[in-house]
């Protein structure tokens, strides 16, 4: 049997942050006082929670997604202002309560989390931001009646005991589950009727051209959770950017609407799949090495498209149809010991695109030849970190 989609509210967190401030406001008028050291809360907002606490009630299952693993995203001195950062990566390191470490999310590195700060020696280091593990502890204290687990790489890192945990919230032993997008990969849950959504915008802000895709997506799938058993399904979106259209169009499941907007603005800016697309990677142990080779790539390829262009008989590409963006370094530019710099090429003609990368490979010469320099070619790039 068909059944209707789950109904998708949107939570507008700039309305419920302004009252924040209101209530702190009243409560500094009369007498109570706030430490200046306590940390970042998690937004729960107050339709979030009246609708986990009526769905429990209710003897409905919810799933509380929130894309960010960990207590806090980082540790940051208070007195002498230092973030500790991972001594492999560009990264701060995420904080995690269970062991008391500090992790990096990209190389893995572990320590265990200093009691005093490494760069001035005081004792001012605060936890800031929030993760599932912290987002876990505050709806136990917010609903200790509801059996609560999480599911995220951290305690479900291998396929059976994701699996594990998927059947046992099908059996009812689950009232809430906290997740990050490993739930919501295609788990049929009769039992969940209300689905929250703590973040949505996290990845909007990402330096990538598929950032809205990408969040329409997320949202989409998170929402199909709810609301496929004899029960209706609800979810609640808390976001600070509740105008953006990708958000608007998860709201209403509407893709053609979406697609819509995302190909014009697309078509506007010339990116795929209105042009091919090839990231060049420039990667190695010293940062000058690499910031020369990187600026010796572009180089070869803006003369390839400058010659192109020269040539009469160049009929295959037009002056305009390659672009080539960068040098610069990348995201994170720094990933597991190595520097990481990248040269971007667009092209509305594919072949065009390949040839100039070929000419810039022969004009750097062979890999041996550049010091431990590495240069990758990533044709139709997925990630762009």
């Amino acid at each position: 049997m068909e059944r209707p989609m789950a109904e998708v509210e949107i939570v507008d967190l700039r309305g419920e942050f302004k009252k924040d401030l209101a209530r702190e406001k009243d409560g500094a008028a009369a007498g109570a006082t706030k430490k200046s050291s306590e940390p970042q809360a998690v937004p729960l907002s107050a339709p979030l929670l009246d609708a986990l606490r009526a769905n429990l009630a209710a003897g409905g299952q919810s799933v509380v997604f929130l894309n960010r693993r960990g207590f806090h995203n980082f540790l940051q001195c208070h007195l002498c202002g230092v973030v500790i950062s991972c001594i492999n990566c560009s990264v701060s390191m995420t904080f995690h309560m269970r062991d008391r470490s500090l992790r990096c999310h990209w190389c893995g590195a572990r320590v265990k989390a200093p009691e005093a700060c490494p760069e001035c020696n005081g004792f001012g280091l605060v936890g800031q931001g929030f993760g599932t593990e912290r987002l876990t502890e505050a709806l136990s204290a917010m609903l200790p009646q509801a059996r609560i687990e999480r599911m995220d790489s951290d305690t479900s890192g291998r396929r059976a005991m994701r699996l594990e945990l998927v059947e046992r919230l099908r059996r009812g032993e689950i009232d809430v589950m906290v997740g990050t997008q490993m739930i919501t990969k295609g788990f049929d849950l009769p039992g969940v009727t209300l689905v929250g959504v703590v973040m949505a915008d996290l990845g909007l802000n990402l330096p990538d051209f598929r950032a809205a895709e990408r969040t329409f997506q997320l949202l989409t799938q998170v929402a199909g959770r709810a609301g496929r058993g004899e029960r209706p399904g609800r979810v609640l979106i808390q976001t600070y950017a509740p105008h953006h259209y990708s958000i608007r169009a998860a709201r209403d499941q509407d893709y053609d609407r979406f697609i819509r907007r995302e190909l014009r603005l697309r078509q506007e800016l010339g990116w795929p799949p209105y042009s091919r697309m090839a990231l060049v990677r420039i990667e190695g142990p010293e940062a000058a090495a690499v910031a020369a080779m990187a600026e010796r790539a572009a180089s070869a390829l803006r003369s390839q498209v400058k010659n192109a262009g020269d040539a009469k008989d160049a009929k295959h590409l037009r002056t305009d149809a390659m672009r080539v963006l960068g040098p610069a370094p990348a995201p994170i530019e720094r990933l597991r010991g190595r520097y990481r710099w990248q040269v971007v090429v667009r092209s509305a003609e594919a072949s065009a695109m390949r040839a100039a990368l070929v000419a810039m490979q022969a004009q750097l010469g062979a890999r041996d030849a550049r010091g431990g320099v590495f240069v990758g070619i990533d044709l139709d790039p997925v990630n762009m970190l």
